[in-house]
This record gives structure tokens, sequence and C-alpha cells, in this order.
């Protein structure tokens, strides 16, 4: 299986983390174009492209979803900066859609609810037994590793 796994930031001049999961391998690439993020994508043909930013169509609103998740300290995608990244991962998930599988995942969320977050993001990732440089490889990475090994 072939997962490709988005950190975004919200504007381009930033870096987005990419998580390439090929089989058993795993890599990271730091881009920060929406070409570049097309480009890998061709060129891995993933099963499924998981993006960490509220998809929807049209201008950024509160959904139910994000009710729910408030209590995770999850940012509104109304918030001024959320605005940047919910259309820019929106925009690119409506081109993905075509071809690929696409998700929208919240690995804070994930980490918390499992009982497994820390605020030091090294204590988290201690905590699922992941080595990784930075908060954004840790959340590019989160939601590729086996969720059958979780205690």
């Amino acid at each position: 299986m072939r997962v490709i796994r988005i950190d975004f930031a919200g504007k381009q001049k930033n870096p987005t983390v990419i998580c390439i999961l090929t089989g058993k391998k795993t890599q990271f690439k730091t881009v920060y174009s929406d070409e570049e993020i097309l480009k890998i994508s061709q060129v891995i043909d993933p099963d499924i492209i998981t993006i960490d930013a509220p998809i929807m169509n049209g201008e950024p609103r509160i959904r139910k979803a994000d009710k729910l998740l408030k209590k995770f300290k999850a940012f509104p995608p109304t918030l001024p900066g959320m605005k940047y990244l919910t259309k820019r991962g929106s925009k690119l998930a409506l081109q993905f859609a075509s071809q690929f599988i696409v998700i929208e995942v919240f690995p804070t969320a994930t980490a918390k609810i499992l009982g497994k977050y820390e605020k030091d993001f090294r204590q988290t990732a201690a905590n699922f037994g992941i080595k990784v440089k930075n908060k954004d490889e840790l959340d590019a990475y989160f939601m590729l590793f086996n969720w059958n090994d979780v205690p």
C-alpha cells in the first residue's frame, strides 16, 4: 500500500511536510508549492492521501466536526490563519479526488483520544515509538503507522 500524508502550511512560502509510506519504507519531503505536492502525488500514485487541514467546498465555515473537535483545541476554519490552510487544502483535495482517495485528518486529536498526547512532540513521538526530527514530521507520519500496534 502507498500512502501520502500531508501536513500543510497555510501559505506556499512556508514548509509543508509530506510523509510517504510505500510498503514498510517511510520517507519525509519538505516542499513549498502546490505543484511540488501534485508532482509527488503523480509519481507515488498513492492508494490514499491524508490531509491535515479542513476540507470543504466554498468559503471556510464552522462544521459539526469543527464543533466536536473544539474540545481537542482544533482551530476553527474561519480563523484568519486557518482560512489560508482550509482554502489550500480544499483546493488540492479537489484536484486529488479525481484520482485518489482523500481523507481529512487531525493527528493531535487522535493522539489525545488515544491518551498518548504530550505537549512536547518528542514525548508524543516516543509514546508511539516514532522517530521524527520535528512536530511537522510527527504530524505527517502520524496517520501512517499500523494502528493495530497501538496498545
